[in-house]
């Protein structure tokens, strides 16, 4: 079964970015989800989407490297976790952002988590990092 892949540049600077990425208070305004919770160290773990989702910090290297274990709540017990890799880059002023999610269960989860990333996170992330407002 394939991977997702996604690039995506976004008109921000890389530690915004990062920062909407591991930080719960700036997590919570972008996704709108006054439940996200963030222990960000390796073994952490991390809740979002009311708990739907959680998983545990694998690798972290600030600002460019950010990895993760993603369990969706429903997932059946034998299901293994699947894998969340975010690579940041610099990009003259804002940031080239690519996302792996791998090891899904089946090809079911993998569609609906390919169309979930552009609607529920990329998308979101982006208006509102690039947005005057922030």
């Amino acid at each position: 079964m394939s991977d997702i892949d996604k690039t995506i540049k976004i008109d921000a600077p890389i530690g915004r970015v990062w920062a909407a990425l591991t930080n719960a208070e700036v997590m919570s305004d972008w996704m709108n989800d006054d439940t996200v919770k963030i222990d960000l160290r390796i073994g952490g773990r991390y809740t979002i989407f009311s708990g739907e989702t959680s998983g545990t910090f694998t690798v972290i290297e600030k600002p460019g490297f950010l990895e993760y274990t993603w369990r969706q709540r429903e997932w059946r017990a034998t299901w293994a976790d699947s894998i969340v890799r975010w690579e940041l880059y610099p990009s003259g002023k804002g940031t080239q952002v690519h996302l792996t999610h791998s090891r899904f269960p089946n090809d079911e989860e993998r569609v609906s988590h390919d169309e979930g990333w552009d609607m529920y996170w990329l998308e979101p992330m982006k208006d509102w990092l690039e947005s005057e407002d922030v």
